[in-house]
């Protein structure tokens, strides 16, 4: 009876504890002092996306909840810099110029203060050593003795900071998988920068077989190392790169010889769950939305999360209305034009309209813009509308870009989270999308203006 009281009491608050710890919280303000006027901070990363606008205050602060170290991204413009943070700490990070009184726009310094400031002050100024493209060239022992020097060489950079122990041992693991990732694009790259040509009868396990041994070995079915975001991407890649047979292959056929390798590396549930997910995921993005076929029954027999389930769904579903013939989802969205005056692209029907969705922070946006103008003139007068939607976070960059560019068509603000980006599955831009006159979908993936086949395609358009 002791025994079991004992028991209980342990349970209980061992349940405690955990409640305790999911409750914690981690501060991280930062403070962009002289550099903060007008710009935003974001932060990223295990399931948190934050921006905050420093305008007013030049300072922005993060309170997310913690259950166990995690890395994220901090983007401020063109910067980037990597965050350690921990539960229940606070971190203060303030924007630093250099000698000359400047600031490094590609990456900013900053001074740390907090419980892991050594931490993090670790991450910003380590430098470490990876592969090159160029080693691609190497022969296949020749590169597998340049990852091991590599390895040992960042392993006693890393020692050298004397860091936590608990710190030093994630960042050994996680950096020794960023190393070795490379490897699962060895037999691919090898081939392709020998100068030979792609085919659909190439065989990469024929060219490197000492290679691919090696990324067999670090396969480990562990669910503890599983947590290590390096390892599940190493993963993932070498699960590809050890499993194509034919580049002719249909998305069905690949999925399927990935998931037979998977199950011969892997039983860990979780490991499978997550990775046959992914896979899923994949297969609707590389057919472009195709019917599921015999990946649903593999989807069906391994992924119960409900979270994954209501994502494949949602994603399955959104690929739907990308299909030539769909009418344009949430046209009547409300977006909001250079005046402020809300405009949907209902109101627009009765003319073809090409839709470019971009941003003034996107280099490869702004590198369309003049194609985009030309066309523009090409059509003036004739049966379509040049629509172009921002996902800008500020409205005042796009406005200021728009008067200083002088760009033309119908130029309309959405903001990171406009209907458009979230309806077609938007990743990346620029993205083109071609409306008919009943405002149905021609093209979900549209050519670019720069691409002479937009030009071709926008002739051939009946009543243009």
């Amino acid at each position: 009876m002791k025994t079991r009281f004992f028991i209980s009491i342990a349970v209980l608050l061992f349940f405690t504890l955990q409640l305790v710890a999911q409750e914690k919280t981690t501060t991280l303000t930062v403070n962009l002092g002289k550099y903060g006027m007008g710009k935003a901070v974001r932060l990223k990363g295990n399931n948190f996306d934050q921006e905050i606008s420093t305008e007013k205050t030049r300072t922005a602060t993060f309170t997310l909840p913690l259950e166990q170290g995690a890395y994220f991204t901090l983007h401020i413009d063109l910067s980037t810099n990597e965050l350690y943070l921990e539960p229940g700490t606070d971190l203060i990070l303030t924007a630093i110029p250099n000698e000359r009184g400047e600031y490094n726009l590609q990456h900013l310094e900053f001074a740390y203060d907090g419980s892991n400031a050594k931490s993090n002050q670790y991450l910003n100024t380590c430098q470490l050593e990876f592969m090159k493209d160029a080693d691609f060239l190497l022969g296949e022992k020749e590169y597998l003795k340049k990852l091991a020097q590599l390895e040992k060489h960042n392993r006693k950079v890393i020692q050298r900071y004397r860091l936590d122990k608990a710190f030093e041992k994630k960042e050994l693991l996680r950096n020794y998988y960023k190393l070795i990732e490379p490897a699962t694009r060895y037999p691919i790259q090898h081939f392709w920068k020998g100068g030979n040509q792609v085919n659909i009868m190439y065989l990469p396990e024929k060219d490197t077989p000492i290679v691919k041994e090696f990324v067999k070995k670090e396969l480990v079915d562990d669910e503890a190392l599983w947590d290590c975001e390096a390892y599940r991407f190493y993963v993932k890649n070498a699960i590809g790169i050890l499993s194509l047979d034919d580049l002719g292959d249909d998305w069905e056929v690949r999925i399927q010889k990935r998931v037979k390798l998977l199950l011969a590396y892997f039983k860990n549930p979780r490991i499978l769950e997550d990775m046959v997910h992914g896979m899923a995921l994949v297969y609707i993005e590389g057919s472009q939305g195709a019917p599921l076929k015999s990946v649903q029954q593999i989807y069906d027999r391994y992924v119960k999360n409900p979270a994954y389930r209501e994502e494949l769904e949602r994603v399955n579903s959104s690929w739907k209305k990308m299909q030539a013939g769909e009418a344009l989802a949430s046209a009547d969205a409300p977006y909001v034009d250079i005046d402020g005056k809300p405009v949907s692209l209902e109101v627009l029907k009765g003319k073809y309209i090409y839709i470019d969705v971009w941003a003034t922070w996107c280099g490869p946006c702004r590198g369309e813009l003049p194609h985009l103008k030309k066309l523009e003139k090409q059509f003036a007068g004739r049966n379509i509308h040049f629509v172009s939607i921002s996902l800008d976070a500020r409205k005042k960059d796009w406005i200021k870009m728009v008067e200083k560019e002088q760009l033309g068509g119908i130029q309309l603000w959405g903001g990171p989270e406009a209907q458009i980006a979230r309806d077609y599955n938007i990743t990346g831009i620029p993205r083109f999308i071609l409306l008919d006159k009943e405002g149905k979908v021609i093209n979900s993936n549209m050519t670019r203006p720069s691409d002479a086949a937009t030009l071709k395609a926008l002739e051939s358009l009946e009543g243009i």
